[in-house]
């Protein structure tokens, strides 16, 4: 049926152009040659409409848009054939002379059937008669009421009394008018119904409709002023022919091309502000010229001067107001991640938080934000672990001037998701670049508590060998000695002078011996050999007052036993000296992979000995 219908609306633009092309260049001479080639722009809707009837072969938009174009250059067909002395050319002239309704019929069905045929419901259906019906509603009451109106030379066969013709006019255009109240209505219903795709689509519609109405406004204000004469309804006539049927096509076949939201917001907040801007100019020359008289330069100039005060503001209250309506998703989008930037600037929201912040306003849940490393330039995420990007994932890539910071990985392959995307990703900037710095200042931070780890551990490794050499090496000599000279004292005789001499010698080497064991003791507390808990109960008999112990059995590594041991054994020597306490607590847990020491005492001061 769709290619029957376009078809048959070919047909008629191929006989409605021969008519005009021979009407305007043949020796009937009755159509004005430049307006006969004008008429070629109907190719533009129809070779739009069977693009549209090929690539959607489902969509009831094709067939819409070729009869649009059949209608446009049909009805001066008709008004052509009547001018002429051709045959049938009095019947034609009748009904020519009531045409012009039908050029609205076209552009009204093409209301109700975009962009995936009319809205479900018997009213609709219905409407959809009721507009071919209403055009031939008004030409049949035009030709009944033309006997009084100057349209030769046509002469309708029927004679209306007087006193009816006007009343049927009147009822006549409105019920046209009612009819295309009633179509725009249809637009308004399923946007309102519609979902995001339609919604998309719709909006291509409403631009360039608004802009047609702008157009034919133009015109009517240009040909009262009497400054263009017919021509001024060129802008009009190229916005029906030429401006709907792109946007119709683009929105059927490509509705996510630009960024229709903002240029629809845009527009309507242009020209509200020139509407109001128009309007306070008028207003104010009228009242200057009342006070200053109407050829004051100064009024004039005040008046201009006030209104271009106002109209920046204006625009900008205008584009808020308008992009909440039309550009919604958008204006919400900017204002959710400016919302979250000034949280991070206050200390209020972790910059990290951007993934799921840009998650939220796009929506979509499968965003991932990957940062490019400071070190190596590999992708990690958020919090500093490495990750393989798939082949196949759609990347949005994150740029400051010339340095790649990271990238978008995206679900919806859409050109308007997109474009959000992006946006979005722009208004963020300062939250993505504090997370990769952060990242990498923690990276660095680990790097050096690393290192950090590393020392101490070759510093407790060398602890111990020195240990060790005072055990094993210079306090068995020293013990050696010490021995033979015992020996060498026993096989003297008593009364020898030199036994008080070896005697004094034996006790220096027992106090070096003494010496020695406090150093490698000092070095390294032996107790810890039998563990943490068992070392630091041993702290208890040499403390002048009670120090009670919770400590489980654990076994850390050596590093952390040896600091938990100096740190207790610290804590309670101050806690003596400066405290005059009478009771002490060590406790000491493991959590989360930590060591958590607490020393507390009943004294005065008001340090806290905790450490992690």
């Amino acid at each position: 049926m769709r290619r029957g219908l376009m078809l048959g609306a070919t047909a008629v633009c191929v006989v409605s152009w021969a008519v005009l092309a021979v009407a305007a260049f043949g020796p009937a001479d009755a159509r004005d040659a430049t307006a006969a080639v004008a008429d070629l722009l109907v190719l533009v809707p129809l070779g739009l409409a069977w693009l549209i009837a090929v690539r959607v072969p489902t969509s009831p938009v094709g067939p819409a848009l070729a009869w649009l174009a059949a209608f446009l250059v049909g009805t001066p067909a008709v008004e052509t054939w009547g001018q002429t002395t051709w045959w049938g050319s009095d019947v034609v002239a009748v009904i020519g002379a009531g045409a012009w309704p039908w050029q609205l019929v076209g552009f009204l069905i093409l209301l109700l059937v975009f962009p995936t045929g009319p809205l479900p419901g018997r009213r609709w259906t219905a409407l959809c008669w009721l507009v071919p019906g209403s055009a031939a509603l008004v030409n049949v009451v035009f030709v009944l009421t033309m006997n009084y109106h100057d349209v030769p030379p046509a002469h309708s066969p029927i004679a209306v009394p007087e006193p009816l013709w006007m009343p049927l006019m009147f009822a006549a255009l409105g019920v046209v008018l009612a009819v295309t109240v009633a179509c725009l209505a249809s637009v308004v219903v399923r946007y309102r119904s519609g979902d995001e795709r339609t919604r998309q689509q719709l909006r291509w519609l409403i631009l360039a409709a608004g802009a047609v109405v702008v157009l034919m406004v133009a015109s009517w204000v240009v040909t009262s002023l009497g400054w263009m004469g017919q021509g001024a309804y060129a802008g009009f006539l190229l916005g029906i022919v030429v401006l709907v049927p792109a946007a119709v096509t683009i929105a059927i076949l490509r509705y996510d091309l630009f960024e229709i939201d903002r240029v629809l917001s845009d527009s309507v907040a242009w020209a509200l502000t020139t509407a109001v801007a128009a309007v306070l100019t008028a207003a104010l020359v009228m009242g200057t010229g009342y006070l200053v008289g109407r050829d004051s330069a100064v009024g004039l100039s005040a008046s201009v001067f006030l209104v271009a005060l106002v109209v920046l503001p204006l625009h900008r209250w205008f584009h808020n107001a308008v992009g909440r309506v039309i550009d919604r998703d958008r204006v919400v989008l900017l204002e959710r991640i400016r919302r979250f930037v000034d949280q991070v600037r206050e200390g209020s929201a972790e910059p990290e938080a951007v993934e799921q912040v840009l998650r939220d306003a796009v929506g979509d849940p499968a965003l991932s934000l990957l940062l490019t490393s400071v070190d190596d330039g590999r992708y990690v995420d958020l919090s500093g672990v490495p990750v393989d990007v798939p082949q196949d994932a759609v990347r949005v890539p994150l740029r400051t001037t010339d340095t790649e910071i990271g990238l978008l990985l995206v679900r919806d392959v859409s050109a308007r998701h997109l474009r959000r995307v992006q946006l979005a990703a722009s208004a963020a900037r300062l939250p993505i670049e504090v997370s990769r710095l952060r990242l990498g200042l923690r990276r660095a931070l680990q790097e050096v508590d690393d290192s950090r780890n590393r020392i101490v551990a070759a510093t407790v490794a060398e602890r111990r060998r020195l240990e060790r050499d005072l055990h094993d090496g210079a306090q068995q000599q020293l013990l050696a000695i010490g021995m033979q000279l015992q020996a060498a004292q026993r096989q003297l005789p008593p009364g020898h002078p030199v036994l008080g001499e070896l005697d004094q010698a034996v006790e220096r080497l027992e106090l070096t011996v003494r010496e020695l064991r406090r150093l490698a003791h000092g070095v390294r507390p032996a107790s810890l050999d039998d563990g943490l808990a068992a070392a630091l109960r041993r702290l208890a008999p040499d403390c002048p007052i009670p120090i009670h112990f919770t400590v489980p059995e654990v076994m850390p590594p050596e590093i952390i036993a040896t600091t938990a041991y100096f740190v207790v054994a610290e804590a309670v020597a101050n806690a003596l000296k400066h405290a005059q306490a009478t009771r002490i607590e060590v406790i000491v847990r493991e959590a989360d992979e930590h060591l958590h020491v607490s020393v507390t005492d009943d004294g005065v001061g008001g340090a806290h000995g905790l450490v992690t």
